[in-house]
């Protein structure tokens, strides 16, 4: 029973977009469980498109551990993700403000009822907040993808969080990679892991199409498995995923982040001089009005 978070910090980076379509492409069978602190509903009003959930979700079982049920699965509170896929399931969150807080006493038996579960576990945190992440979800996971987007602000606001979260991480052997959507837009994902000092996990491309089917039930593009941010899902899932034949990537990450581009291949170890190919003490690339290193990092004092 793997379980991978996936949170962001700031701002729509796409964390549970991202969350989501690393569940529709997994290989064996996931339980996607939606652990945002707020009631936001996405999966069920977006992607399934305001399907009923029935009031089983975490408001379930949150009554059930309360009623001093002894043996409480979230599986059997979870709805099939897909019609025709009863292996992809999914785990609706709170609905209404507060009751995150109400669940806190609850995240150690969630975390104990998972291993009921026969297949890996996806958490979709949503966005960190001054709390954090819960404790027992740090200390249970195998890994944490945190996700951003390539902005200033959005890298900015990453920093703070991560500065606080990577002690976390570590105090609970938690290991943690980046995940950079849209890269580019301007900074490069290899830019924004060394200036956070996270190994770069992979990026997804913008796909506007395909996002919209993931956050909002939009209608499915022609050919979408084939557009690039699936493809882009496929090939984060390949690198998080035991079983899809390869051993965890954030566990390798530990020495050397991997290229996104060739998974077999770590990134140049970069140094005081910068990344490859850019000068010493420069860092970042030039971007007028001034230096973008400086910039970046002004952004998170």
């Amino acid at each position: 029973m793997p379980i991978t978070l996936v949170t962001s910090a700031g701002g729509s980076p796409g964390a549970t977009t991202t969350a989501l379509g690393l569940a529709l492409t997994w290989p064996g069978a996931v339980l996607l469980t939606d652990a945002d602190p707020h009631p936001m509903q996405s999966v069920l009003a977006g992607y399934l498109r305001g399907a009923p959930a029935g009031g089983r979700g975490l408001a379930g079982l949150a009554q059930e551990y309360r009623s001093g049920t002894e043996r409480v699965s979230p599986h059997d509170q979870a709805i099939a993700l897909e019609a025709d896929d009863h292996r992809r399931r999914f785990l609706p969150g709170f609905t209404h403000p507060g009751q995150a807080r109400l669940f806190e006493p609850f995240w150690d038996r969630l975390v104990r009822g998972f291993d009921d579960f026969d297949g890996d576990v996806i958490v979709d945190c949503g966005r960190l907040g001054p709390e954090g992440l819960p404790s027992p979800l740090l200390a249970a996971a195998r890994q944490l993808l945190l996700v951003s987007r390539s902005s200033l602000a959005q890298v900015g606001v990453t920093k703070v969080f991560w500065d606080e979260l990577s002690t976390e991480t570590t105090r609970h052997g938690t290991l943690a990679g980046l995940v950079v959507v849209g890269a580019g837009h301007p900074y490069s994902a290899a830019e924004i892991s060394k200036h956070l000092k996270i190994p770069l996990l992979g990026e997804l491309p913008l796909d506007t199409a395909v996002a919209q089917v993931l956050s909002d039930g939009a209608s499915q593009p022609r050919k979408m498995t084939d557009r690039p941010l699936w493809r882009g899902y496929r090939a984060l899932t390949t690198r998080l995923c035991p079983a899809a034949g390869v051993s965890t990537p954030a566990r390798r990450a530990r020495s050397l982040p991997e290229d996104p581009a060739d998974p077999g291949r770590p990134l140049p170890v970069t140094s005081h001089r910068g990344l490859p190919g850019v000068g010493a003490h420069q860092g970042f690339r030039n971007t007028a009005p001034g230096n973008a290193g400086d910039r970046m990092a002004g952004a998170s004092r």
